[in-house]
């Protein structure tokens, strides 16, 4: 199960992104895009995100943007717009 999930539309087709933040016996979190791993890192810590992860979603520029101190949250960004989480 991911942690968190969105779904976006671009140029009529819908997309989904989802990240599963890495809390499982590997310790390794992932990035998912229309259901392919696009991005993978290994966890330091319970919830350590990278800061930032750029990657593409229907040929635009999207952005995972991590935030908080104590709690891991994730805003996605594309092209430059908060998209708001499922």
């Amino acid at each position: 199960m991911m942690d968190r999930t969105w779904s976006v539309e671009i140029e009529g087709k819908k997309h989904q992104i989802a990240v599963d933040y890495g809390r499982n016996n590997s310790w390794t979190g992932k990035l998912m895009v229309d259901g392919d791993e696009v991005r993978t890192w290994k966890n330091a810590q319970w919830l350590d995100v990278p800061k930032t992860i750029a990657f593409e979603v229907g040929g635009k520029p999207a952005v995972l943007r991590e935030k908080g101190l104590f709690t891991a949250t994730i805003n996605l960004f594309l092209e430059g717009k908060l998209i708001l989480q499922n």
